[in-house]
Formats: structure tokens, sequence, C-alpha cells
């Protein structure tokens, strides 16, 4: 998964996938990308080296080992979700091959295309392990190691599965974020080898209503504000629904977690751990990922509220009629201006997308197209020192749609989980709504004083 995708380059494809999470022009539409894909290398002959597949007579499951390998989070916002792979070893042949879920080529044609529409196809892949360890040493990125204390013929059919899975016309499937990703993937195939009691154990609603998509993303995210934002931005109401330990498994860390904590049942009817044995394999002075999501409303408004004094304070030296004054405030408007312009055109146009997550999105009354009517209406004060009648009608509209999406906020059978956006908005709308009006009664007292003061010389 904004949702990690990680990017491996090699000589078949080019990049392992990441999530998230960000697949924008400003720092919250940028994360748009990284929301979706990460690119990440490692050495060229990492699809290479893995060692070809014996006949299937050379591969007795006595032999076959089968583990679940989980890579921590890293520096970088693509990073930020982990990653995981099953490596199967044959310990009689030398046989050894990690499958990683969620490659794709860059390259393709329509690739940039298909992936703004959210129809982006990946594909899976045996790579070699001992370039993969080597870079998350050299990234300084932990890795866990989990044992899967599986049935020989369960190992067999796992490794039949994963193989016929690869074949160039099976390989590639339709990614989504949260639903169909590197993680989910190999979630979906134990559960196969299982008989389906890995989704038994999990797919029930939980006690704590809290862990939603958005929670986990935030969760991740925490430690890079401006891709916690962007991402925030551009999930919808769907990114609050509830979501069981079944769906939560779209993170790599909690497939590892529930795996670690599950039993299974034999075909003999006894019960056992899933994971025999767990190790660090690559070990890091990094700490953990968050282990819950912090709320941010506070630093949000304070933002927003440091943004809305520049207003201010540029508005005043407006009124006093300082040029300098004048051409700030312009540019503050059109950055701000466009900023809400740019945000809520793409929120309408994810519409036309496939990017469900994304769809009726509140924050469109956050952050409207009305801010073009802003900007445009703050460019003409520093032009000409004064205010039109269509940037002071879209600085209140804008006001009045933030107030419409609190309602909408303290509603909970209407909620979305915006109140951050709100926070961060509302001071500035604010403040851009009062330098608009003082302006204009600036305007108005000015011109009747003109047309005073004629009549009062005369009368003298």
């Amino acid at each position: 998964m904004v949702f990690e995708h990680r990017a491996i380059r090699c000589r078949a494809v080019g990049f392992l996938c990441r999530v998230r999470t960000a697949a924008l022009a400003t720092a919250a539409l940028l994360a748009l990308p990284s929301a979706m894909v990460a690119q990440e290398s490692l050495p060229e002959d990492s699809a290479t080296a893995a060692a070809p597949a014996p006949a299937r007579s050379s591969l007795p499951g006595e032999t076959l080992s089968v583990h679940l390998l989980t890579i921590g989070p890293g520096d970088r916002v693509e990073e930020l979700f982990g990653h995981n792979a099953l490596l199967i070893r044959d310990s009689a042949t030398g046989y050894e091959a990690a499958f990683n879920y969620g490659l794709f080529d860059p390259g393709a044609s329509g690739f940039m295309w298909n992936f703004f529409r959210g129809r982006m196809m990946y594909r899976v892949a045996p790579l070699a392990l001992d370039p993969m360890l080597a870079s998350y040493r050299a990234a300084g990125r932990r890795v866990w190691a989990q044992e899967l204390d599986l049935e020989p013929a369960a190992r067999v059919e796992l490794l039949n599965l994963l193989e016929t899975a690869s074949l160039p016309e099976n390989s590639q499937y339709r990614y989504e974020y949260f639903l169909n990703n590197c993680s989910t993937k190999l979630r979906d195939v134990l559960d196969v080898v299982f008989d389906g009691q890995l989704r038994a154990a999990t797919d029930t609603p939980g006690s704590d209503e809290r862990i939603s998509w958005r929670y986990n993303t935030r969760r991740l995210t925490a430690t890079k504000l401006h891709y916690y934002a962007g991402i925030d931005l551009l999930l919808g109401p769907r990114g609050d629904e509830g979501t069981t330990a079944w769906q939560q498994m779209w993170v790599p860390m909690k497939l590892r977690d529930t795996a670690g904590g599950l039993q299974i049942t034999r075909t003999d009817g006894s019960r056992t751990r899933l994971v025999s044995s767990e190790e660090v394999w690559v070990d890091s002075a990094r700490e953990n990922e968050p282990a819950a999501s912090r709320s941010m409303e506070l630093l949000f408004l304070f933002f927003g509220t440091a943004l809305a004094v520049v207003f201010v304070i540029l508005g005043r030296h407006t009124a006093a009629g300082s040029s300098g004054g004048r051409a700030m405030l312009s540019l503050a408007g059109f950055l701000w201006g466009g900023f809400c312009f740019v945000a809520g055109a793409l929120l309408v146009a994810m519409h036309w997308t496939d990017h469900e997550f994304m769809y009726w999105n509140r924050n469109f009354l956050v952050f409207s197209p009305l801010g073009l009517g802003v900007a445009l209406g703050l460019f003409r004060t520093a032009r000409e020192g004064t205010t039109g009648p269509w940037g002071r009608r879209s600085a209140l509209g804008s006001v009045g749609l933030l107030i419409l999406a609190l309602l909408l906020y303290l509603i909970p059978a209407t909620r979305q989980d915006n109140l951050a956006m709100i926070a961060f908005a509302l001071p500035i709308h604010l403040a851009v709504c009062w330098v608009m009006l003082v302006i204009h009664k600036m305007d108005h007292t000015l011109i009747y004083a003109a047309a005073v003061k004629p009549r009062r010389l005369r009368r003298g």
C-alpha cells in the first residue's frame, strides 16, 4: 500500500511498490503520488539471483521452509508503510526465492495516466534474498523473519500457488492501495493454504472502532507532517470506516503481528501456533512505527492561526496605503486561493477516477474552487488598492462552506474525520474575509469623505 509499495529496480521490471498513501501541486497535493507508489532501488541482480525452481519431484514438502519477511519503515515517505515478502527455501536443492507483489513498470505506455485514474496494473515476481537484505541493511531498516509452521503438503501448495501466480500470463493484478496491495496479496494466498482459517479468525468487527483506514494511515505518516496532511486531505468518508483485523493487514506490520498471535488447526485436528519462530535478520537502531495515531487538530489550528495572523498584518499594511503590503497580500492571496482552487478541483475530479476512497470528500467544502475568486480579488487589491464584489463574495462563500463542513462533522451520521483540515482552514478563511471587508469599508469611507468635503467648502 498512501497507504509500503516499494519499487525494486531489476531487469524484468522497474521497481517494487509502496502505498499510500499520497499517490499534489502543494505539499498536500504532492502526497497523492506518494500515497500510492514509491520507488526504491535495489541491486540490478535482485531479480535474477533467485535459484531456478527444480522439478516438482525434487521438492518434497519436508525439505521446504516458509518465512514471512516484514521490513520496517524507513526514512523516505514511500518507506513509511513497511513492506513484506514470502521467502521459500528448499534445503535439498538450494532453491530460494522471495516472492514480492506490487512490481510495476513505470515506463509502460499510459502508466502515469492509469496511475492518476487509479487503474494501475502491478505484478508479482520471485526475487533474490541477499540483495534485498543488503539494501535494507544499508538503509538502516529492520527486517523480521517469521518461520511459518505449515504442514509439508501446505508448503508445496503455497509454492505452487506463488509460482503459478508469477507466470507471465498470471503475474499482473489490479492494484488498490488499501484493498489489493503487496501485503493483502500475501495475506490472501496464506488464507488459501490455511483453508480460510486466517480470514475466519480475523474478519470480525473489532472492539476498537478507531481503527479505520485513516487511523493506520495517520499513524504511519505522523513523522512526515506534509504527507500526513496530503493523504488526510485526499481521503474521503470511506477512509473512516471501521476495519477488522483482516482488513488492517493491508499494513505489513499488522500482518506480521496477526500471524505471530494466530493458532491454526492441522489436518489431524491438532492446534498449533502459525509462527514457529521469529528472528530479526537485519537489526537497526531505528524506532519502530508509532503504536497509535496522534491527534493533530491543535497543531493544524496553530499553523492555520499563524497564517491568519500574516493575512491580518498584510491587510493592515494594505489599508494604510503600503505598496509593499499590497504586493505581499496579493502573493499570499494567490498562494492560498490557488491552493484552495487546485485542491477543490482535484477532489471533484477524483469522482471520474477509480480512487473510491476519495469520493464525496467533505474537504471540498474546506478548500473549495472559490479560492480562485479570492486570489483574483486580492490581486485586484494589489493593483488598484480596492476589492471587487466577486472577491468579497468568494471570501464570504468560502467561510460559509467551511461552516457547513463543520456542521456536517458535528453530525455523527455524516461525519468525516476532517477536523484537522477544518481547524487549519477556518482562521485563514476568516482572516481573508476580514481583510476583504476592512479594505471595502475603507474604500467607502474614502468615497464618502471625498463627496462630503466639496459640500463643506461650498457652504463656507
